[in-house]
C-alpha cells in the first residue's frame, strides 16, 4: 500500500490506483484520478466520521472547496482567526460550524449551490443587522441630541 500524504491527511493509504514511476530525479508515484481520489476521500470523511473533524480535515476539506480562510470563515459567520485557529489546532471546531462545513462540502460535489446560497444570504442579512450604525448627533437649544438615521 501507498501512504499518501500529498493531499495534506496523514492517514490515508491507497490499495492500488497509482503507479511508481522513475524520473531523471529518482522515484516517483503518479496517481491515477487525483479529482477523485479527493472527492472519495471528503466524501468518506463527511460521512463516516462521527467525531468533530481535526485541524488536517478542515483544511483539506476548505482547499477543496478552493475557499481562502477568509472565505470560508464568512460562509460560517465566523471570524478568519476562527478559522486559522481550527486548521492548527488551537481550538476546536464548534458543532454547529462542523456540520455546515461538512454540508457545504457535500453540497460542492453533489449539490446545486442553493446551501452556498442560503448561506451568502443569512450572513449578508447578519453583517446589514449588526453592523455599526452611525450616530448622528445635533445641537439644540436643549443640548446635543441624536437623530435618528
Amino acid at each position: 500500500m501507498f501512504h499518501y500524504t500529498s493531499c495534506g491527511l496523514s492517514n490515508v493509504h491507497l490499495r492500488n490506483g497509482y503507479e511508481e514511476i522513475d524520473t531523471p530525479y529518482g522515484k516517483a508515484v503518479s496517481i491515477h484520478d487525483v479529482e477523485g481520489l479527493h472527492r472519495a476521500i471528503g466524501l468518506h470523511m463527511i460521512r463516516n466520521n462521527p467525531d468533530h473533524l481535526n485541524p488536517e480535515e478542515i483544511r483539506f476539506l476548505r482547499k477543496e472547496m478552493d475557499l481562502p480562510q477568509a472565505n470560508l470563515a464568512h460562509l460560517l459567520d465566523v471570524n478568519e482567526s476562527s478559522v486559522r485557529n481550527w486548521e492548527n489546532g488551537r481550538n476546536a471546531i464548534p458543532g454547529p460550524a462542523d456540520r455546515m462545513l461538512r454540508t457545504l462540502y457535500a453540497e460542492k460535489v453533489q449539490g446545486d449551490g442553493t446551501v452556498h446560497e442560503l448561506l451568502e444570504r443569512i450572513s449578508r442579512i447578519n453583517r446589514e443587522l449588526y453592523e455599526k450604525k452611525a450616530i448622528e448627533l445635533e445641537e439644540s437649544e436643549d443640548g446635543w441630541v441624536a437623530q435618528a438615521a
